[in-house]
């Protein structure tokens, strides 16, 4: 079933594009950015999302499809079988209990919706974490 990336998975998957054209620094000067813009666009706390037209330039640049190509595979609805998906999923699942305990905590009062709400996350994150210890344990010497 086709699905559209979670904001935390498209942060991700940017911050490993960035790392893949040589860090914050190289990526601000392909873009024509500050290493700080650069850092803000795949910072969880920033709002800021990459554009199309950054992503596909860094894409250029690093040789890889890393953001689009896990586009293609969510929107055909495809499995991501890699260990960057798994660990992708694993960081995204955790941001988000993140954010809902954060948010949980900013009145200074806990309601049981919210302890629910990150019980739920909690389980999701575990759940992910664990399918990347699988997805691990499965990992060989050679090629990727």
């Amino acid at each position: 079933m086709s699905r559209l990336q979670e904001t935390q998975e498209v942060k991700a998957l940017f911050k490993m594009l960035v790392t893949a054209v040589g860090g914050v620094e190289a990526a601000g000067v392909h873009l024509g950015v500050s290493h700080q813009r650069v850092s803000q666009l795949y910072s969880l706390s920033n709002e800021d999302e990459p554009g199309y037209r950054q992503i596909r330039l860094l894409e250029v640049v690093a040789g890889r499809t890393i953001v689009t190509g896990a586009h293609v595979k969510a929107v055909r609805g495809e499995e991501a079988d890699s260990i960057s998906a798994a660990v992708v999923e694993s960081v995204s699942a955790t941001s988000t209990a993140l954010r809902l305990v954060h948010d949980m905590d900013a009145d200074g009062q806990r309601d049981q919706g919210e302890i629910l709400a990150v019980r739920q996350a909690t389980t999701i994150a575990r759940d992910a974490v664990t399918r990347l210890e699988a997805k691990a344990a499965t990992l060989q010497p050679g090629a990727a």
